[in-house]
């Protein structure tokens, strides 16, 4: 509950559609959370935050998907990067290896 708490008051949204979606749970208020820092105390469901989180989340991911795609792409780059080194340092090894002759007591 305290994570579902933090993201509506950072989102400024109430419930997963609407606020009304919180009557399901609760025949009283929706939480606190649901109305702006000033108006927690008498929180009801007239003060609450208008919109639902997942229309909250939709516009987000839908303004940002430039941003989020970017990211996604240079986590692969440097994964794929890691990986050409790996093999490299690993082609270097074996080729050090062949040519060391081994040690003898």
């Amino acid at each position: 509950i305290d994570v579902v708490n933090t993201f509506q008051s950072t989102l400024k949204c109430c419930g997963a559609l609407e606020p009304e979606d919180w009557k399901n749970y609760s025949t009283a208020t929706p939480p606190a959370s649901c109305c702006s820092p000033d108006k927690a105390d008498d929180c009801d469901y007239g003060t609450t935050f208008e919109e639902g989180c997942i229309g909250v989340i939709e516009n987000f991911v839908n303004s940002n998907t430039q941003y989020i795609g970017f990211g996604v792409l240079a986590i692969a780059v440097i994964q794929l990067l890691g990986m050409l080194f790996a093999c490299y340092l690993r082609t270097l090894i074996l080729k050090r290896t062949r040519y060391e002759e081994p040690h003898s007591l």
